[in-house]
C-alpha cells in the first residue's frame, strides 16, 4: 500500500475524495455492514471504501481500507465453484 498516497487522500474533504474515486476509482465489489452498502474501489496504490446509509441516496463517509479481514469481506466464494469448472 502507497501509505503516503492514503494519508493524502484521507487528509483531503469528504467530497474530494468522493470526486477522486469517481474520477480514478476502480470499483471492485460492495457489502453490506450494519445499515451501510459499502462498495471497494482500486485507487493507485491503495483501496478504498465508500459507505452508504441503507435506503439513502448518498456518501456517508469514505476511507482507506487497510485491514485484509476487511477486504476478504469482499470475496463470496463457493467451494461448489471449484469443482463444477464455473
Amino acid at each position: 500500500m502507497d501509505d503516503m498516497a492514503a494519508r493524502r487522500f484521507m487528509a483531503r474533504p469528504l467530497s474530494e475524495r468522493l470526486e477522486l474515486v469517481r474520477i480514478h476509482g476502480n470499483y471492485l465489489g460492495s457489502r453490506q455492514h450494519g445499515g451501510h452498502r459499502v462498495h471497494l474501489y482500486a485507487m493507485e496504490g491503495y483501496f478504498c471504501e465508500l459507505w452508504m446509509r441503507l435506503g439513502l441516496n448518498y456518501v456517508e463517509w469514505i476511507e482507506v481500507a487497510r485491514n485484509d479481514d476487511q477486504l476478504s469481506e469482499y470475496v463470496k466464494l463457493d467451494p461448489g465453484d471449484l469443482f463444477n469448472g464455473s
